[in-house]
């Protein structure tokens, strides 16, 4: 965002009454591809002109694409970065000029369950990245889709926990009051984020984040001023003064603000599904070559016989479906046994009778 997605093709800047009168524009063509309305994220009301235009529409990318087609774009030109389209608009008031101006409109993409959480996080100026940076700090995450645990990095089987989709309750939970302010200037806005007990300037700083998060920053203007300004004003208060909360802290936090979520619940069924999809997993790899060739042979030798049979096998997600059916599980068994077979009777290695196929034992 900010205009750089499509900085080769020199997207003119917009002042604020520009970009009002280009997204109703927008607005009007857009009923003729989809019913559902585009959404102008807000910006803080001191900023003059934009970069690009962000709008958030609860459609897939390829709607967008169409549309973007019936309003002139050059198609090839679109940039996405997952379900965010950067299109080349033409301005509509230059349509009688030999070359019209371009400007970047970034359509955020949603599901329609989905956007409520996606316009809050999208609430005005760098609001959603900078509660996102609280969270992260208390060991959460806040994004398009709510507020979530985050998964302790260290455990293969974690994954996010989602806690809440609810502007009001992400708010309350983050320490906030509940009604958003007027976000006139940027001052207003980060003296908003700094607010809540959880929040500390420290969290801001380029020694507090990763590398990535430190390149999106040198990217994003207002980024940089918000860190000079927090020096300024927080001259003792940049040093974090406690590590971050460990993710052990974190469950204890979920357990007191989101005791209806069960977060322990939450994570033994990961833990299970993890360890049932190893099994599957071995089933048609070591487990078969094992049953196949015997389990005594070198770590080297059994790999390279599961990395050759791979080909004789089907599809990943046809093996997946396979053995999530009864049906179909000790078929699915007797394949990669089979495969085994043929890879180590060509590499010359004596194979054995294989033992009976395993019962089906229903997933978790």
């Amino acid at each position: 965002m900010g205009g750089n997605a499509l900085k080769h093709l020199a997207p003119v800047r917009l002042t604020s009454a520009e970009v009002i009168d280009l997204v109703h524009h927008l607005h009007r063509n857009w009923q003729l591809v989809d019913h559902r309305p585009l959404y102008l994220v807000p910006w803080v009301a001191e900023k003059q002109d934009h970069g690009d235009i962000d709008v958030i529409c609860e459609a897939p990318p390829e709607t967008v694409t169409r549309f973007a087609a019936m309003v002139g774009a050059d198609v090839a030109a679109i940039s996405r970065n997952d379900a965010v389209l950067s299109v080349p608009v033409p301005l509509p008031w230059d349509a009688e000029a030999a070359s019209p101006r371009i400007c970047q409109v970034d359509f955020i993409c949603c599901a329609p369950e989905d956007a409520t959480a996606t316009r809050f996080f999208y609430a005005g100026g760098d609001f959603g990245m900078l509660l996102g940076r609280v969270a992260a700090w208390n060991g959460l995450v806040f994004g398009m889709d709510g507020l979530r645990y985050r998964a302790d990095r260290d455990v293969a089987w974690q994954s996010d926990v989602p806690l809440t989709a609810q502007p009001n309750d992400i708010l309350s939970a983050l320490g906030y009051a509940a009604v958003l302010p007027w976000f006139d200037t940027y001052d207003r806005l980060w003296r908003y984020v700094l607010s809540s007990p959880l929040a500390g300037p420290w969290m801001f700083m380029p020694a507090a984040t990763n590398h990535e998060n430190r390149s999106r920053d040198k990217q994003r203007r207002k980024v940089g001023d918000f860190q000079d300004w927090l020096t300024e004003n927080f001259l003792d208060g940049v040093e974090p003064p406690a590590p971050r909360r460990t993710p052990a802290g974190a469950r204890d936090w979920v357990r007191d603000h989101f005791p209806m979520v069960d977060i322990d619940a939450a994570l033994r069924l990961q833990e299970a599904r993890f360890t049932y999809a190893k099994l599957r997993t071995r089933l048609l790899g070591m487990g078969a070559v094992a049953e196949v060739i015997g389990p005594d042979h070198a770590p080297e030798v059994m790999g390279e016989i599961i990395h050759a049979m791979q080909a004789l096998l089907p599809p990943k997600a046809e093996r997946e479906a396979a053995l999530a059916d009864p049906m179909r599980w000790a078929d699915m068994i007797r394949l990669a046994r089979a495969a085994a077979a043929a890879v180590a009777a060509g590499r010359g290695i004596a194979t054995r009778e294989a033992t009976p196929v395993p019962a089906f034992v229903a997933a978790p």
